[in-house]
């Protein structure tokens, strides 16, 4: 029995696994931090970033700083090509400097676009969370009053802001808050409704946590990704809205110009001066694909595993 033990302590050897487990002791990433870091690998968002900020800059210092004014006329310099006389984009019917007013039509329409979409970002988060967070007939109630109004058409809204109130910034962003919330508080519902029954609300509920905290200290911080995220794909829209509004006559007031208005002031001379109409049709798309593609690339950031 020995001789066998022993010619099978020399058969089998017990295997040592000298493998050494290294462990991670650096600091600990935030998810505020992945999410940046995950964003800024993303190339095309990036880019866009870039573009946007570019286009930002053009859009609110250059009619600070051109020697034209977007608004004056001049007769005697009408439809320059680009290039002649200084005028980078050339001129219009009136002589003024299209390059200015490009400048700062985009700057307009960014300012409707933002100051619209921040306010229904305000109405639609608060709205939806009430409503998710409550359900019951309260939730019935709220969601009955969002079908109904999303069934009027933006148009016949503006339209009739426009016969009350006179055509211009105020009509048009007062036309995207009565509108435009909506999606998000959707969007926001749904996301509350996801979360509320989690443990660690239920925890909070049953310590008598008062409610205002846990919605804005519990709910909220898990739902700000889909938040930011419709956000960031509302801007685009709104500016699309405005621009749309600009060229069928419900824009700003002459003399102002966004880029809806000078498209709808070029259009008409397209086959003869198509610069008028293509520089604001330029800017319009590169403004609406900037903001799609940096939001797709926030969206992925934040959805990533």
């Amino acid at each position: 029995m020995d001789m066998n033990n022993s010619e099978d302590d020399k058969l089998f050897k017990f295997a040592r696994q000298d493998t050494k487990v290294e462990h991670y002791e650096g600091a600990s990433l935030s998810f505020g931090r992945m999410v940046l870091l995950r964003f800024f690998h993303n190339k095309g968002a990036v880019i866009s970033l870039a573009l946007i900020i570019a286009v930002a800059l053009f859009a609110f210092i250059t009619p600070h700083i051109s020697q034209f004014s977007p608004n004056a006329v001049e007769p005697a310099a009408s439809n320059l090509n680009p290039g002649q006389a200084g005028h980078w984009f050339g001129t219009d019917n009136l002589g003024r400097d299209i390059f200015t007013r490009v400048a700062k039509g985009t700057s307009i329409s960014l300012e409707v676009a933002f100051v619209a979409m921040a306010i229904d970002l305000v109405i639609g988060t608060t709205y939806g969370m009430i409503s998710g967070y409550f359900g019951g007939k309260i939730d019935i109630l709220m969601q009955r009053f969002t079908e109904v109004l999303s069934t009027i058409p933006m148009i016949i809204v503006v339209t009739l802001l426009v016969l009350v109130m006179r055509p211009g910034m105020t009509s048009i962003i007062v036309a995207m808050m009565i509108m435009g919330w909506i999606n998000m508080s959707r969007i926001v519902r749904a996301q509350v409704l996801k979360v509320k029954n989690e443990e660690y609300i239920l925890a909070a509920q049953s310590i008598g946590v008062p409610t205002i905290k846990i919605i804005f200290s519990e709910i909220l911080p898990n739902t700000i990704g889909q938040i930011v995220t419709t956000f960031m794909f509302s801007i685009p829209n709104a500016i699309f809205l405005e621009a749309f509004l600009a060229f069928v006559g419900l824009g700003v007031p002459a003399p102002l110009a966004s880029l809806g208005t000078m498209i709808n002031d070029g259009y008409t001379q397209a086959v003869v001066y198509p610069y008028m109409v293509c520089f604001p049709v330029l800017f319009l798309a590169i403004i609406m694909l900037g903001f799609n593609i940096m939001a797709d690339g926030l969206r992925d950031a934040i959805d990533a595993e």
